[in-house]
C-alpha cells in the first residue's frame, strides 16, 4: 500500500481518478492472498454502479483484509521478543522504530526501557555504567550507537589494555 501511495504522488497528474488509482492497485496484486482477493474485488465491481468505488473505501477494503485489527498487539509482543543477538545495532534499531511506529508507543520511558530489553548484554553493561544517560529516546538511541560504534572500533584494532 505505501508503495502504491508513492506511486500515486510521484504520478499525481496520470492517477487523478478513484478509479485509476483503484485499478492500478488491483493491476499490482499478483500474487498469493492479494491475487486471489483483487480477483474476488473485480468480480464484486462488476455488479456496481460505480464500478471501482473510492480509493477511501478501497483502501479500507485492503487495510480490513490485510492489516490484522490488533496489528498494535502483534508488534508490541515482537518488541517484547526482539533481540539484538547476533544482529547489527542498525538492524536491531531499523526493526525496533518499524514496531514502535505500528504499536504505535510514543513515550521515551517506555520505548528506552523497552529497547533496553532486546540489546545485547555488553552493550547494556556499558550504557549503564555512564553517569549522564539521555531520557529523550531518540537522544538515547544516539548514544547507543555512539557507544557500539566505540566497542566495534575497540574490537576490530585488537585493543587489550
Amino acid at each position: 500500500m505505501h508503495s502504491v501511495k508513492a506511486y500515486f504522488t510521484v504520478n499525481a497528474t496520470v492517477y487523478n481518478t478513484n478509479e485509476k488509482k483503484v485499478i492500478i492497485a488491483l493491476a499490482y496484486m499478483t500474487e498469493g492472498t492479494a491475487s486471489s482477493w483483487a480477483d474476488m474485488f473485480y468480480q464484486v465491481c462488476e455488479g456496481r454502479t460505480t464500478k471501482y468505488g473510492t480509493w477511501v473505501d478501497f483502501e479500507k477494503e485492503f487495510m480490513n483484509m490485510f492489516v490484522p485489527a490488533d496489528a498494535s498487539i502483534v508488534a508490541l509482543n515482537k518488541i517484547q521478543k526482539l533481540k539484538q543477538l547476533q544482529k547489527s545495532l542498525t538492524s536491531y534499531i531499523a526493526e525496533f522504530r518499524s514496531l514502535m511506529v505500528i504499536a504505535n508507543i510514543k513515550e521515551s520511558h517506555v520505548l528506552i526501557h523497552m529497547f533496553n530489553l532486546g540489546l545485547n548484554d555488553t552493550l547494556l553493561h556499558t550504557i549503564h555504567m555512564m553517569g549522564d544517560i539521555p531520557t529523550d529516546f531518540d537522544k538515547y538511541v544516539t548514544t547507543v550507537t555512539k557507544i557500539d560504534s566505540n566497542i566495534n572500533r575497540r574490537n576490530t584494532t585488537n585493543y587489550h589494555p
